[in-house]
């Protein structure tokens, strides 16, 4: 039977039988998925010649949900479950205090403290068959029922206020769509099977790590076996105290290295059930001072483009027939492993990578949308499986799964995070999903034909008839990308995500990933970062996907466009420039967005420079800052770049590098933007002169401390000449200068309020620019396309 909708629910006085909706929980749903050729991974949307560019009026989500009234009726504020998803233990609706459980139990007990006070509360679901059951006012405020002994899954509900159904659930909890109504979540777990929580997890700058395993006891009481616990931290079996009448597994570890040290926990009781989230995975790290995702500064890695370590061996092999620029060239993950091992990112101050899709792509080819060209699926966008590895990403001594831990593991050792992309709007129609279920696949109008526009059907629309969409209002497809989306962070031990094509899915899946991501932070474990895409100039429309429970930040590319048109000689000044900084610190608030001058969808930051894109498939031009190439071309580059990278690695959030970028890579649009890498002795000395600009603003940013958390405060802007500081409070400041007309320029900037009376600058990049601040005033001065970074010695 099916749910009806919010809109045709009787008032709870109304005699009625609710339907209710069959539990049939899937598994795990599979996760991600890919992009298109051309376009393959970014939300451009669109792949070929006739792709439209960004909208002028974008999407608004909000049209895309179904349910009355503003979303919250009386507002409840909370989330569904203890974190112990539901499992029948005193569950919750509302956010509160973690509670660490010593024993399950079978009995079901809802919660709720709405606000506005309402005189009767009730509930409906699929728990009762969707029969309205009254809760009892318990005198505080909150309001519970008892709902006795529930199968374990996920049961859609809603809370009825004066015998009026709520509209569209809150943002901060779980919710389930069903029968074209997102309600909110009760998840039930087995209370048959202990649960593993970690009651305190801690790991030092000096290298000890402590952690204390609470097990909650089955509803048996059955205690845990010890014979049955098995206890990791990294890559070490290590013997851990344990008190089973108490219910305890203590882990305790001196001497660790710096990087990290993640925790993993198995453990069984006495009746031979194994706990229900084997194994607990609390990730720590060994680390000088607590990292804050604001002080990191991201490098893409695009992995068939970076680099070869074995050339010419296998399995790298391109697909015949498909042109060079749009087939597999040979990058591997030993590559990568290479230049971490060899500081390349250390040199940059890169502290975190953002890798391409590391998921198994079709080995065949397929033509683009429109374009009469084939593809490949190089860029990893085309997913066969949710959590098998491609195996051309390893090489002939190794598979791509060994590889891929590795290179995780040896960014860890350098204190380097490491970010999974997920593409989870589509699967390539040879997906295992596919086979399993075919029923989660319906059919559906391509992106971009009549009736189906990208921006008129963003979330139904297939990017192409051979990515098959899923449909989160499918609640099997929730649950299965979900669990294998968090056992692929898991199991490769990834510290954050990046979410592809975040405008063309439903919300349900984003902020649910939130919540398991907040879960696993909540054993203790480290802060995650799940960073989005969305592909458009509206900064409302990217703030409609990030907040406190959902995504993270996502990727600026309003500022994007500025900074392109700013630092490129597209005429932009530096007053709009700083407009735009203003926009979108207006707009984002605190949220943890990450600023950039490159992006593997659009022409080349050197090309839009130069102007010598061309035609990428029929008129290939060499790159112009090779060896030999114009060195006034090649100057104008590197001042434009370095002056570009200077102003972008000073801005708040995580700043990105796109591959290449540093050195100047040229390239027209996608596939031509994903050129292969360069690296010593292969480098022009002008891309080596450009590398070591970016390296040196890289390491100033990796050393200030006010150039990461500082509070920007303008002190001088008009169309060429830009000063900023940071500011991180007690006089721990960062000025950023920068000047990009024709003739040289000196300012006396006033410092008062920054508390640095007195004091001396010097340039963080090595020039003899600085000076010692008197009268609360600085004098700057800067010849044409000069900038400095001036910090505190």
């Amino acid at each position: 039977m099916s749910q009806m909708n919010p809109s045709s629910f009787p008032s709870v006085g109304t005699a009625a039988t609710f339907p209710a909706i069959g539990q049939g929980l899937a598994r795990l749903f599979g996760l991600v998925m890919v992009f298109l050729p051309p376009l393959a991974g970014c939300d451009s949307d669109c792949l070929g010649d006739d792709c439209p560019g960004v909208p002028d009026e974008p999407w608004d989500p909000d049209d895309a949900l179904d349910g009355d009234g503003d979303g919250y009726g009386y507002g409840s504020g909370g989330g569904s479950g203890d974190g112990d998803e539901g499992s029948g233990d005193g569950s919750t609706e509302e956010e509160e205090e973690r509670e660490i459980l010593t024993a399950r139990s079978c009995t079901v007990t809802l919660r709720h403290t709405p606000s506005g006070g309402p005189d009767t509360v009730d509930v409906a679901g699929e728990f009762n068959d969707w029969v309205p059951q009254p809760l009892s006012a318990d005198g505080d405020g909150s309001y519970s029922a008892e709902l006795g002994e529930l199968s374990p899954g996920t049961y859609a509900f809603k809370y009825i206020y004066d015998g009026e159904f709520e509209g569209q659930p809150p943002v901060n909890v779980y919710t389930k769509w069903s029968d074209g109504s997102e309600n909110r979540a009760l998840r039930v777990g087995d209370c048959s099977r202990p649960l593993l929580q970690a009651s305190a997890a801690e790991a030092t700058a000096g290298g000890t790590l402590d952690a204390t395993i609470q097990v909650a006891s089955a509803a048996s009481g059955a205690p845990i076996d010890p014979a049955t616990v098995t206890v990791t931290v990294g890559d070490r079996s290590v013997t851990p105290t344990i008190d089973a009448a108490a219910g305890t597994i203590t882990i305790s570890e001196t001497g660790l290295s710096p990087g990290k040290h993640s925790v993993r926990v198995w453990a069984s009781d006495t009746d031979g059930a194994a706990a229900e989230n084997n194994p607990l995975w609390v990730p720590l790290w060994v680390e000088d001072e607590p990292f804050e995702w604001e002080d990191g500064l991201l490098y893409f890695v695009f992995t068939d483009r970076f680099r070869n370590s074995d050339y010419g061996d296998e399995p790298w092999r391109p697909v015949d027939g498909v042109a060079t620029i749009a087939n597999y060239q040979g990058g591997d993950f030993q590559g990568v492993i290479d230049a971490i091992e060899s500081g390349y990112f250390d040199a940059l101050g890169v502290n975190a990578l953002w890798l391409s899709p590391v998921y198994d792509n079709p080995e065949g080819s397929y033509y683009g949308v429109s374009d009469g060209r084939l593809y490949t699926g190089y860029h990893g966008y085309w997913p066969l499986d949710a959590l098998a590895i491609e195996n051309r990403w390893g090489d002939a001594g190794a598979g791509g799964d060994d590889r891929l831990q590795s290179l995780i593991d040896a960014a860890h050792a350098r204190g380097i995070r490491v970010l999974l992309d997920l593409v989870l709007n589509h699967v390539h129609e040879d997906h295992t999903y596919t086979f399993e279920h075919p029923e989660w696949f319906t059919g559906g109008c391509v992106c971009g034909q009549p009736g189906c526009g990208w921006e008129e059907k963003p979330v139904e629309c297939w990017f192409t008839d051979y990515l098959p969409d899923l449909s989160y209002k499918n609640h099997d497809i929730t649950e299965r990308v979900l669990a294998d989306t968090m056992a692929l962070v898991a199991d490769y031990d990834a510290d954050g995500v990046r979410v592809d094509a975040a405008k063309h899915m439903d919300h349900v899946i984003m902020r649910s990933l939130r919540k398991r991501l907040d879960e696993v932070e909540a054993e203790g474990g480290a802060a995650f970062w799940a960073v989005g895409e969305t592909f458009t100039s509206d900064r409302g429309l990217i703030m409609n996907y990030v907040g406190d429970h959902e995504l993270h930040g996502q990727f600026d590319f309003p500022l994007y466009y500025s900074i392109r048109n700013t630092f490129t000689g597209g005429g932009g000044s530096f007053r709009e420039l700083h407009d735009s900084v203003g926009w979108s610190r207006d707009t984002y608030g605190d949220a943890i967005m990450s600023p950039f001058l490159g992006n593997h969808d659009i022409e080349r930051f050197a090309t839009a420079v130069t102007g010598a894109a061309g035609d990428a498939w029929s008129d290939w031009y060499e790159d112009p800052m090779a060896e030999g190439g114009s060195t006034v071309t090649q100057w104008d580059l590197i001042n434009k770049a370095s002056m570009g990278f200077a102003f972008t690695l000073t801005q708040p959030g995580v700043p990105l590098i796109y591959y290449g970028d540093e050195i100047g890579l040229h390239g027209a649009g996608d596939p031509d933007n994903r050129r292969f890498m360069s690296f010593d002795p292969y480098l022009s000395a002008n891309q080596e002169t450009l590398l070591d600009r970016v390296r040196a603003i890289g390491t100033a940013r990796k050393n200030s401390t006010a150039i990461r958390r500082g509070t920007a405060a303008e002190l001088w802007v008009d169309d060429d000449l830009y000063i900023y500081a940071l500011d991180n409070g007690a006089g721990d400041v960062a000025i950023v200068a920068l000047n990009k007309g024709s003739g040289a320029r000196s300012e006396a900037v006033d410092l008062s309020g920054l508390n640095v009376d007195g004091a001396r600058f010097s340039d963080a990049l090595g020039s003899s620019l600085g000076g010692t601040v008197s009268g609360d005033r600085l004098s700057i001065s800067l010849n044409a396309w000069q900038y400095a970074i001036l910090v505190r010695p």
